[in-house]
């Protein structure tokens, strides 16, 4: 089947219309292409290209090998200028169709476009492999662009050890370390004498140092964190600092303030912004960041930050009135009820970090009520892929002070 590609959508994919919607891969707009149907749904379907008849003056070729069948990339052949222009464009429909918010900044862009990731989860399938474009199934690699040759390195060893009982291998590096995760369904013994890093085995949701230390150390500006098997970190380690100085500068912090960061983590945020103000505290559901985060406190000598474990409820018995809040919520956003007690607590700034724009717009078009939204900034901590993290500012309306 022959079709143009009219354009691109959230996700990078081409558009084209046959009976209906068609999302297609690695095709970009003007483009004319033979595809096949792989996937029909009642409202649209996927298809896969399976010959270019007309190509866009605008496609690049990609410098990974593997970028027609892996997943872990879509837009490897744009320009980084092109992918830069796409995600800005990306943000101002988003925020425009589901918000009706059009005051969108340009894209804080990042300094390296490939090899930035500290972090990268890698499945098994005999070999080391990330899925397929729109597909569980498994592309073996022998290198990823996106994360350090440090990392890369690991993937030859990791591939002539036995894997049999190994389904994922998650790699996390720092500036002066690096620790491998064998995930694994049998409690097997590992292998590490080609390992020259910290490595740690989980079997059964129970995680065991085999070799090292079961956590890394990485630096933000001036300030240290303690990265666990399970902790999240922002993965691109080139552009963390630009987004947290964004939240620094976009607070208005003075050393009055007193700050309720939710959804904390390990406490990265709000530990880089404890030094400018009067009092933080933190509230994240996971127990064992909660423990890191306290660790990172020490580690820092932070004196007025402090952090409860629990969820939204915990709002409700805190003896503590911030100010200003940050919030950097997963993909899903903000809870209706953690909207309704920002809402309560009303604070007259607010600093939303979100890695999901149409969540974020979601989430906006409540708090818009009692809140300007001052700033919606872009911020490209994914580069090759669709992904877009935005730091958006509000500040409490006249009306409800």
């Amino acid at each position: 089947m022959e079709v143009e590609i009219d354009r691109l959508d959230h996700q990078g994919r081409g558009i084209a219309n046959t009976d209906k919607v068609t999302f297609i891969s690695n095709a970009l707009p003007s483009e004319i292409v033979d595809i096949e149907i792989t996937c029909t749904k009642s409202k649209y379907n996927i298809g896969k290209v399976k010959n270019y008849k007309k190509i866009s003056d605008k496609r690049i070729d990609a410098v990974c090998p593997y970028f027609s069948e892996c997943g872990g990339c879509e837009l490897m052949h744009l320009s980084y200028l092109n992918e830069s222009k796409y995600k800005e464009e990306k943000i101002k429909d988003i925020m425009k169709r589901y918000a009706g918010i059009d005051n969108i900044s340009s894209i804080i862009k990042c300094d390296k476009e490939l090899g930035y990731r500290n972090k990268v989860t890698f499945k098994v399938n005999d070999k080391l492999g990330l899925y397929q474009h729109d597909s569980h199934n498994i592309v073996n690699v022998n290198k990823c662009f996106l994360i350090s040759d440090n990392m890369n390195k690991y993937i030859d060893i990791i591939n002539k050890m036995d894997l049999s009982h190994i389904y994922e291998v998650i790699m996390r590096e720092s500036i002066n370390d690096m620790m491998i995760i064998f995930m694994c369904d049998e409690d097997i013994d590992i292998d590490t004498s080609n390992l020259e890093c910290n490595v740690v085995k989980a079997y059964k949701g129970s995680y065991k140092t085999i070799k090292g230390n079961n956590y890394i150390i990485d630096e933000i500006g001036n300030m240290k964190y303690k990265i666990s098997p399970t902790s999240f970190f922002q993965v691109n380690k080139y552009q963390v600092k630009k987004l947290y100085d964004l939240v620094l500068t976009n607070l208005d912090i003075n050393k009055s303030d007193r700050i309720l960061d939710l959804y904390c983590g390990t406490g990265t945020i709000g530990i880089y912004v404890s030094k400018l103000c009067n009092e933080v505290l933190g509230i994240e559901i996971n127990e064992e960041a909660i423990k890191d985060a306290n660790y990172n406190k020490d580690l820092n000598n932070v004196s007025n930050i402090s952090f409860i474990a629990g969820d939204s409820k915990v709002i409700d018995s805190i003896n503590f009135k911030p100010n200003k809040i940050i919030v950097d919520p997963p993909r899903a956003g903000l809870d209706k009820k953690v909207i309704n007690e920002i809402i309560n607590i009303n604070p007259e700034r607010i600093i939303y970090v979100s890695c999901d724009p149409i969540t974020l717009a979601r989430d906006l078009n409540i708090l818009k009520e009692k809140y300007n939204i001052e700033k919606v900034i872009p911020v490209d901590m994914f580069p090759r892929t669709y992904h877009v993290e935005t730091v958006c500012t509000m500040t409490r309306k006249a009306l409800y002070i």
